[in-house]
């Protein structure tokens, strides 16, 4: 009967031995899913955040341009939340004369700032309605003047000529011959008819089309 019992006492003994390793190991394995897991939190990046300013929402790829290109200290404050424009695009207006306009198909969906005497002039032909559409850039000098490109042609600023629209035939041969920043110079005017022919005036020359 000792010689059993002792037999009995062993078996006992494996079982719990083997039920501690199991337990050891499921212990190791849920560590170790645990320490992924928390790896991947801390390398995920961080998503970005909508920004709440004087109670206002700056959110997506709005927000997102907004940041980059100098946030309230440039722009200031939203002026209204952001809204639905034409085209199932975006927009939303800040309170140093600028709007950030967003579409989806535009640009890869980058949001561009459009301000000043510029969006004046884009307004007064229909804004992204109209034959320009959105903004494909954010303003930027170019020659002696500030440029902003739009899907259908571009608008320069300059203090010689005002805010000028150039676009179609004349836009491709002035953009040829680098734009604002080269020979003919910044736009003084708007396109006219000359017979049947279409002119516009430039610093340094008219361009005819065709």
């Amino acid at each position: 009967m000792s010689g059993l019992s002792s037999l009995l006492r062993r078996a006992s003994d494996d079982t719990r031995t083997a039920a501690g390793r199991r337990r050891s190991r499921y212990a190791s394995a849920g560590l170790a899913i645990v320490a992924a897991a928390m790896s991947l939190v801390v390398l995920a990046p961080n998503a970005q955040a909508d920004r709440v300013i004087n109670g206002i929402v700056v959110g997506g790829k709005i927000e997102e341009a907004y940041s980059k290109t100098g946030g309230s200290w440039k722009w200031g404050a939203p002026t209204g939340p952001e809204r639905a424009s034409a085209k199932q695009g975006r927009y939303q207006s800040f309170a140093r004369n600028v709007s950030f306009y967003w579409h989806p198909a535009v640009d890869g969906g980058t949001a561009h700032q459009v301000g000043g005497a510029i969006r004046t002039r884009w307004q007064k032909i229909g804004a992204e309605r109209g034959a320009l559409g959105f903004p494909t850039t954010n303003e930027y000098k170019s020659g002696k003047g500030r440029t902003s490109d739009f899907q259908g042609g571009t608008i320069t600023w300059s203090a010689n000529g005002g805010a000028q629209i150039v676009w179609g035939g004349i836009l491709q041969k002035w953009r040829a011959q680098g734009a604002a920043k080269g020979y003919y110079g910044v736009p003084l005017g708007g396109e006219y008819r000359v017979g049947s022919r279409f002119a516009q005036d430039f610093q340094n020359g008219t361009i005819f089309w065709p």
